[in-house]
């Protein structure tokens, strides 16, 4: 099933993931940026954590949870795919240093509003936090993984990721 498909016609999903492209990751995932199990009991705490994270490594600037968090706020990105609903928060380009995605499984699902629908409530178990500079660089890696996303079995796979390498295996292997 098309991502389109999970939200109708809506214009602003068509307008971001009409051109999905599945196709290599520009980056490997780093394994001081991907969290197994992430315990957290909301959004704004798994927003946070992350993004200590990415502050922690000098990935972005200060001031780039508050502004995740605003984002997120204005532009949910939960996304209701199955058996798990996935969220890919991320910015403004100009709070990013170096162009890095954090990623964290969540121990158990907490709510992030869906993308485009303010009023609808996502279960999200899986977050890949972008630290992109570009909108470009955003808009194509969100297609990307969307894309993945579209596949029930790969959504379970990467929830159920032990480690970075298996998470990397995972997504060279879904190219």
């Amino acid at each position: 099933m098309g991502i389109s498909n999970l939200y109708g016609d809506s214009d602003y999903i068509h307008k971001y993931f009409s051109n999905q492209k599945k196709g290599e990751l520009p980056m490997k995932l780093e394994k001081d940026l991907v969290v197994i199990d992430l315990k957290a009991g909301s959004k704004e705490e798994v927003l946070e954590a992350m993004g200590k994270l990415l502050i922690g490594k000098g990935i972005v600037k200060e001031g780039f949870i508050e502004s995740i968090l605003q984002r997120e706020k204005d532009f949910p990105t939960g996304l209701p795919t199955e058996p798990f609903g996935v969220a890919i928060p991320h910015t403004d380009g100009e709070m990013v240093n170096d162009s890095k995605i954090a990623f964290a499984s969540l121990k158990t699902p907490v709510k992030f509003l869906a993308m485009g629908r303010n009023d609808e409530r996502i279960d999200v178990k899986v977050v890949f936090m972008l630290a992109l500079k570009t909108p470009e660089d955003q808009l194509e890696m969100l297609q990307k993984l969307v894309g993945l996303f579209q596949d029930p079995q790969t959504v379970m796979e990467m929830a159920e990721i032990k480690d970075a390498e298996q998470l990397n295996e995972l997504l060279r292997n879904k190219e």
